[in-house]
Formats: structure tokens, C-alpha cells, sequence
């Protein structure tokens, strides 16, 4: 890379190398039985320039010809766009935790056991059932270096655990997904098995309810169908393009006062954690939302330079892609009330665990419709069944200035971690 980096940097402003390298080991169940067993390695770098004031950009995954890259992405620089910022220096970089030496010495047997325990501890409770799924271990190496003398790599590793069960019957079909992703190793058959079972067993019974308008619970599962929008709305791409409902937003509260995100990249563990990002930009804390007050949006380099601010370390890519801003772990403060307390207090209304795809409606506003695909009705401080063939709709910024409670109870679904929100209503529709 070296060489690479030599060869192009007299030939341009700026350069910047970025290869990823990737070994990933995956097994999946099917009806289950275990299906497959697969093995894959990734090894690709990116090459970005910045020639007379234009970005220009290559990736290849064939390092014999280093040629070609430095021409591609010379000759794209022609038609590129002008860059409004400068690539960083060598700098003080912290060192999250986001690699567990763990995690590479677990062996296929024991991830195969792992899911054989999974399956076997779903068909004890619930016999009829189908489980597909699987568990997949990776570890990632990220090397960058620039012609302004940033040269550094890390190792991360990732782990995945997830399972699905399901009944088809004629006139109905239940679906029960459950999973655990983080950088770190965890045996998380038993608990992923018994999420599963816990959600069959209160889905027994079928109950209807009325269309109207309905207090709601969101579990932690569901939150980030009430997140995506605020996630495009504080991006720096869609505020530099004056698309975003929150422009001219900063500095005042958009959501209900309860409400703290944090944006945390240096979170132990978490799976978006890394010390720097795809830009060479150490890694920070960023607070988006301080008791409903919107504080923050996020910027990698040449958005930042688009709106004179400052990166907040959230260039996000691949080795084949340019950065773009998004969020890494992001953080949304847990409350007080369990979740039995939330249902206590309900006396009509739902639960909303797993919702069909981002649904209908302006994501962007805020807008959703959504099919409930697991979702409970409570009556009366306790949930009396499963509800079927009902859709949810709402606005997501309306709702999240109307939150009753908190969860105290978090988990992490994908890079989100949530806490279950309690919210004045929802509307409901057969």
C-alpha cells in the first residue's frame, strides 16, 4: 500500500488508501437440521484522490495491478465532485474494545452446538415449529493511510446469533425472529430459545381489536421503526441537500424531554465500534438528543466542509465505496419503568414486537403504516393474546413527543440499543 500510496501522491493534492480485509465463518439451519457450513475471504482496498480540486475514486480486489487503480481514479476525478475538505493527519487515536480474541478461537462445532441447543430447546416447548437460522463469526482487518502521513490499522471482530420460528397452518401463520449481534462472543442459544418460546407461548391465543386509537408499547425489537427517520433526518447528506425536516432545528426540543441519544463509536463492544472512522477521523462521543433537545447532526469530512462544521467522525464505507455519513452505535438512554409496569397501566391496547418491512408513507417525515407481524393486545393490566391481520400507523417525530415511559431494560438490535417505549397512542386498523 506503500508503494500504491507513493505512486499516486505526486500526481495529485491528496490520496487516501482504505483496504479492508475480511474472513467471516457462517453456519445456517434449515427445517431444523444444520444446512451449511461456509467459509469466505474478502481482501479489497479503495483509493481516493483529490486532483485539481475534484474527489476522485477506484477499488479493486486484484492488488497485482495497482496501475489500473491509480488510473480509474485519476480519470474519475474529472468528473467528480469538488472537495471541500482536507484528509486528516496522524493524530491521538483511542482504542474502544471491538476485537475478542474469544470470538477467534471458537471452533464450527461449537457454533453448530450452539444451534442445535437453540432448536432443540424451541421444539421441547412449541414441536410443531420450523427453525431456520444460524450463527456467523467474523474478523475484520482496516488498514488507512494518506499522503498528509495518517497510516494506521486495526482488527475488529463481529458475531451473530439469530433464529426464526414459525408455523404455517391453513388460515394462519405464526413467525418468531430473535437474534444477538456484537463485536464480542456470547453463547446466546438459551436466551435467543427462550425469547422464542416466551413469544410462542403468549401467541396461543388469537384476539381481535377494534380500529381506533390505542396506547402502545414498542419493544426494543420494534423501536428502530421510530428511529430510521430521525436517523435521515439529523444526516448531515440530507441537511447539506435542505430536505431534512430538522434543518434550523438545532438548539431546540424535537422530541419528548425524556429522550437522550447518544451517537458512541467508542461503546465496548458494540457493533459499530471502531477507533476511527472510514476517514481516518478518531472516534467520538457525539450527543444528537439532550432531554428532547436536538444538539447535534452528523458529518463525515466533505459534508462538514459542505455546511463550514466540523466531521463528527461518521464517515461510513466500505473499500468499495466513497464515505458517506451515518450513524455508528447509536444510543438511546434507558428509564425506569419495566415492562410489566407499562402493561399494568394499560387498560386497552397493544404491544408491537415485529412489524412486515419500513411500510408505507413519507419515512423522511416520519410518516410509517406498517403490517403487525407479532403483536399482542392488552386488556385490563395484562396481555389476553396475539393479534392478527392489523396494521399500525403514525408519525414517528408525533409519537416521540408522546412517550408515557421508558424502558429500564435495553438490549441492542443491530447497532441501536433501545429501551421498550410506552407511547399515548397509536392508530390501529383491521
Amino acid at each position: 500500500m506503500e508503494k500504491i500510496l507513493e505512486m499516486v501522491s505526486s500526481r495529485v493534492e491528496e490520496a487516501e488508501l482504505y483496504r479492508v480485509r475480511c474472513q467471516t465463518k457462517e453456519i445456517g439451519f434449515q427445517a431444523n437440521k444444520l444446512k451449511s457450513v461456509e467459509s469466505a475471504f474478502e481482501d479489497g482496498v479503495g483509493l481516493r484522490v483529490i486532483k485539481n480540486h475534484r474527489i476522485g475514486f477506484s477499488s479493486l480486489t486484484d492488488l497485482s495491478n495497482p496501475q489500473s487503480l491509480i488510473n480509474s481514479a485519476l480519470e474519475s476525478a474529472k468528473f467528480g465532485q469538488e472537495a471541500r475538505f482536507h484528509l486528516p493527519h496522524q493524530s491521538e487515536i483511542p482504542s474502544p474494545q471491538c476485537y475478542d480474541s474469544h470470538l477467534i478461537s471458537l471452533k464450527t462445532n461449537q457454533m453448530v452446538e450452539e444451534g442445535e441447543r437453540t432448536v432443540e430447546l424451541i421444539l421441547k416447548e412449541a414441536p410443531n415449529f420450523k427453525c431456520d437460522g444460524g450463527a456467523e463469526k467474523t474478523e475484520i482487518e482496516v488498514i488507512i493511510m494518506n499522503s498528509r502521513g495518517l497510516s494506521y490499522s486495526f482488527k475488529k471482530t463481529t458475531y451473530a446469533f439469530s433464529f426464526y420460528a414459525f408455523l404455517a397452518k391453513e388460515g394462519d401463520f405464526l413467525g418468531v425472529q430473535e437474534g444477538e449481534m456484537s463485536c464480542q462472543y456470547n453463547d446466546w442459544s438459551s436466551s435467543v430459545a427462550e425469547k422464542i418460546t416466551e413469544a410462542i407461548r403468549v401467541s396461543r391465543k388469537k384476539v381481535k381489536i377494534n380500529p381506533g386509537r390505542y396506547p402502545a408499547i414498542f419493544t426494543p425489537k420494534a423501536v428502530p421503526l421510530l428511529l430510521q427517520s430521525l436517523k435521515i433526518g439529523i444526516n448531515g447528506k440530507t441537511v447539506q441537500k435542505k430536505v431534512s425536516p430538522l434543518l434550523g432545528k438545532l438548539g431546540t426540543g424535537i422530541v419528548s424531554p425524556c429522550i437522550n441519544i447518544t451517537d458512541d463509536p467508542l461503546f465496548s463492544f458494540g457493533l459499530a465500534t471502531a477507533p476511527l472512522d472510514g476517514e481516518g477521523v478518531p472516534s467520538r462521543r457525539t450527543q444528537i438528543i439532550q432531554e428532547g433537545v436536538l444538539k447535534s447532526f452528523i458529518y463525515d469530512l466533505q459534508t462538514a466542509g459542505l455546511m463550514g462544521t466540523e466531521s463528527t467522525a461518521n464517515g461510513a464505507r466500505g473499500y468499495d465505496s466513497l464515505p458517506s455519513p451515518s450513524p455508528s452505535n447509536f444510543i438511546l438512554k434507558a428509564g425506569y419503568t419495566s415492562f410489566e409496569e407499562m402493561i399494568k397501566d394499560i387498560k386497552e391496547g397493544v404491544v408491537v414486537d415485529q412489524v412486515i418491512g419500513s411500510g408505507q408513507g413519507n419515512t423522511l417525515m416520519g410518516e410509517f403504516s406498517v403490517n403487525l407481524d407479532l403483536g399482542y393486545k392488552v386488556e385490563k393490566g395484562r396481555i389476553v393474546g396475539r393479534l392478527k391481520d392489523i396494521m399500525v400507523s403514525g408519525n414517528a417525530y408525533t409519537m416521540l413527543n408522546q412517550v408515557v415511559a421508558l424502558g429500564r431494560e435495553v438490549r441492542w438490535v443491530g447497532s441501536t440499543r433501545t429501551p421498550g417505549i410506552y407511547f399515548k397512542e397509536i392508530n390501529v386498523a383491521g
